[in-house]
């Protein structure tokens, strides 16, 4: 069990009060612990999120299957969120520790097809005229990253495909950290390139997009 009793029955009340239609979590894993250490953990606490819900969807798959072709996806494990109704929003690596709080808000978010973002940034992101694709690397330790990676997540729910929102948990995916030489999380990369270190203000985030 990932999550306690009490957790699990607040969470059950926000779903219950907050979730406005069924999405999809699609997963992707490898059962050998030696290969994948923390797909197991992963794909019990998405389950547990499952059963506390009729509008939570797990599907899971492995990396060799045609889904993972479809979505390019190349690590495990891997999720995305409600991915056939357009949204762009993928965590690499395991939503656990702090950063279950804003994959569990994401998903809401994503039911409710709102976004939550200010006006401004509303305004601003429709101006967005190429696709985006933004990456906020993460350790399951770090108490500040969840609101950074919430916010990259809104800003993929508001532009609805044209933004891409990619959750790496760093110490999983040490290849990718070392590629950017990344000392301190959370670390933002835009379009493959290193863009911030911290926690962003919303319209610093947006304005850094549409740059």
């Amino acid at each position: 069990m990932v999550l306690d009793e009490e957790s699990k029955q607040r969470l059950k009340e926000r779903f219950n009060n907050e979730m406005k239609r069924k999405i999809e979590l699609i997963t992707f894993i490898d059962e050998d612990p030696e290969k994948c250490p923390l797909c197991k953990v992963t794909k019990e606490f998405l389950m547990e999120l499952c059963e506390l819900s009729k509008d939570i969807e797990v599907k899971i798959h492995r990396l060799d299957s045609e889904e993972a072709k479809r979505f390019n996806v190349s690590r495990v494990p891997t999720i995305l969120i409600d991915p056939k109704s357009g949204y762009k929003i993928r965590y690499t690596g395991s939503p656990l520790g702090y950063e279950a709080s804003a994959f569990i808000e994401t998903v809401i978010n994503v039911s409710q097809d709102d976004s939550k973002l200010s006006d401004e940034s509303r305004k601003k992101l429709k101006e967005l005229k190429v696709n985006k694709h933004i990456q906020v690397f993460v350790t399951p330790t770090c108490p500040h990253c969840p609101y950074a990676v919430l916010l990259a997540n809104r800003i993929a729910i508001e532009t609805k495909g044209k933004v891409a929102s990619e959750c790496v948990e760093a110490v999983e995916n040490q290849d990718l950290a070392q590629e950017f030489n990344i000392k301190a999380v959370p670390f933002h990369v835009i379009d493959g390139k290193p863009s911030s270190v911290g926690v962003q203000p919303e319209s610093k985030l947006v304005d850094d997009l549409i740059a």
